[in-house]
């Protein structure tokens, strides 16, 4: 199951999808979704007409009367009941509600179900494999909108969620693929999107373009199953790591933990406004008192080790996660920052460290901490809320920039790139995006006298302490203008940036750190090049503008990549597994 919210069904609940049939899908279809039965479905024979028995039945689908629309006998609803013991398949009409599949099998736990109709023939797929084909009777048959059970005939007693109806037989290998992740909901040939994820309320809502919601009545919700709230802590809002808070605040929230959120001081990031606590304070006594108070389950300490140790000798009972999502300027640092700095403090005071899957991140935190329990896992980011926009095209291609005015960003490596290409082509604007509330002065007079010096001043614009609502904009006008994002760090943790310039279309030229491979395969999905190589770096970016074909690859092949393979979802179910492997 995707989620730790989802519809809790007490053989009583009907939840009618608005149409009650979906006539207008014949013959070849597919349902699909994620069942836990806590009661047993009498089976009985497959049968091609007639009427099997008429009550007491587990419908998790309910299959609705095919002909109550226009009296039209050979039209039919199918419906599916899952009991612990099997699983059955009715067609129902005037006349006629036999049952045209029964597969027998154990269910004890949650169970994702796949009933695919290909041409008026059933075929079933359990937990992605395919368990067996049923008969076909000769009539025409639709998906039902009625979810939980329908009188006279029976109501489902369990759980259930993530519904999902489809107007084309999908194939095993795509039942798989999916069952496990979430959808955009925008997808081909999807109809029907019922995530159950609501957790209160009368109403599921239809995530497809259909916009088919379902009215609830007589159910419950599940209860959620995940720690009841935990804390994140960090410097100050800005950069990557409030980018992800926000992305997992969203994420978590969903599957049913409360989420709070510390840093040690005020920063642009603020503006970006969550429903949940946000504590802004660096006084000792204020954060215990605050933690006193809200009595946590477990703290996610960012990157501060000595905030890590005044939460341990405060008495603080819960699990102390210790987080880094990055480290200084290079590879070297972030190994003597563990060796020296963290180490004699983790190995005393955190119960597990937690990193995304950087390499040098990976091998550093292996080396010195094998005593202590780690978790490696992608970060998530919600590609249905930031997404590509249309905008009116640019008339000149920009090429964009995203970060800080400091050493690790390497604006510089960035200003002599922009300068490079705009001797090939003039019209090429540069766009910097920029937190101009941290950096050191030196630093920002160095960045004016090298505009000068380099004779940018009438390319450049920048853009301080943009809201990141606006972001997925200048990203997607950056994309169809003909440019790209141009990211020239030293080292990135996990490079949120880079992401969501990817997720908007905005093709990626980049450093080959560390933090971005998760995300970048060279020529597939963005380019890279080596870092302090200007000369490569503006011949790779050549090729991205002016080859038109590879340019349009990347900026699909990645916005794709990114939506599969960072969900909130998957961000969530490794989080809980985290949880409750720290016995939680």
């Amino acid at each position: 199951m995707l989620r730790n919210v989802y519809l809790n069904l007490q053989g009583n609940t009907n939840i009618q999808i608005n149409p009650l049939l979906l006539a207008d899908i014949q013959q070849t279809f597919t349902i699909e979704f994620w069942v836990s039965p806590a009661a047993v479905h009498k089976p009985e024979r497959e049968m091609t007409r007639g009427v099997s028995r008429t009550s007491n039945k587990q419908f998790v689908m309910a299959p609705m009367y095919g002909a109550y629309a226009d009296g039209i006998k050979e039209k039919a609803g199918v419906g599916i009941a899952v009991g612990t013991n099997c699983i059955s398949v009715y067609e129902h009409t005037a006349n006629h509600m036999p049952a045209t599949l029964v597969y027998s099998q154990s269910i004890e736990e949650w169970t994702h179900i796949a009933l695919v109709y290909q041409d008026g023939t059933p075929h079933l797929y359990v937990n992605g494999k395919y368990g067996k084909t049923g008969v076909r009777t000769g009539k025409v048959v639709s998906p039902s909108g009625i979810i939980g059970g329908i009188s006279p005939y029976g109501f489902f007693t369990g759980s259930c969620g993530e519904v999902r109806i489809w107007s084309y037989a999908r194939t095993q290998d795509e039942i798989k693929a999916c069952m496990n992740k979430e959808l955009l909901g925008q997808e081909e040939h999807l109809v029907g999107y019922w995530k159950c994820g609501e957790g209160k309320g009368d109403v599921i809502y239809d995530s497809s373009p259909y916009q088919r919601h379902g009215t609830i009545q007589g159910s419950g919700w599940g209860e959620p199953s995940l720690a009841e709230k935990v804390l994140f802590t960090f410097y100050i809002p800005s950069g990557g790591v409030e980018t992800l808070n926000r992305q997992r605040f969203y994420a978590l929230t969903e599957s049913g933990l409360h989420c709070h959120f510390l840093y040690l001081q005020a920063g642009t990031g603020l503006q970006n406004k969550l429903d949940t606590k946000v504590f802004v304070t660096n006084n000792d006594k204020e954060i215990i008192d605050i933690i006193g108070q809200e009595k946590y389950t477990a703290i996610i300490v960012g990157s501060d080790v000595y905030l890590l140790q005044k939460l341990k000798k405060s008495g603080y009972t819960g699990r102390l996660i210790y987080e880094i999502q990055g480290l200084g300027f290079n590879k070297e640092y972030a190994e003597y920052f563990i060796k020296h700095e963290a180490f004699p403090i983790l190995k005393e005071c955190c119960d597990a460290i937690l990193y995304p899957r950087t390499p040098h991140l990976v091998a550093a935190f292996t080396k010195y901490f094998p005593h202590i329990r780690q978790f490696s896992f992608d970060n998530c980011f919600n590609s249905n809320e930031f997404h590509y926009e249309v905008h009116p095209r640019h008339a000149r291609p920009i090429v964009g920039w995203v970060g800080r005015i400091e050493e690790n960003k390497n604006w510089r490596d960035f200003l002599r790139i922009g300068a490079a290409l705009i001797q090939h082509n003039p019209d090429i604007e540069l766009w910097m995006f920029e937190d101009n509330t941290i950096g050191e002065k030196a630093d920002r007079l160095a960045f004016f006298d090298l505009v000068q010096e380099l004779q940018l001043k009438d390319h450049l614009h920048v853009y301080a302490n943009q809201p990141h609502a606006q972001m997925a904009a200048h990203f997607s006008v950056i994309g169809d203008s003909g440019g790209f994002l141009c990211s020239t760090s030293k080292v990135e943790g996990f490079g949120y940036a880079v992401l969501e310039a990817m997720v908007c279309r905005c093709p990626v030229l980049s450093t080959d750190s560390d933090g971005v491979k998760s995300f970048i395969i060279h020529n597939e999905t963005g380019k890279f090049f080596t870092l302090g190589d200007i000369e490569q770096a503006v011949m790779e970016a050549r090729e991205l503008m002016e080859n038109t074909t590879l340019r349009e690859a990347l900026r699909n092949n990645g916005a794709a990549y990114i939506a599969e393979n960072f969900s909130p979802r998957q961000y969530a179910a490794s989080f809980a597994e985290m949880l409750k492997e720290l016995g939680i």
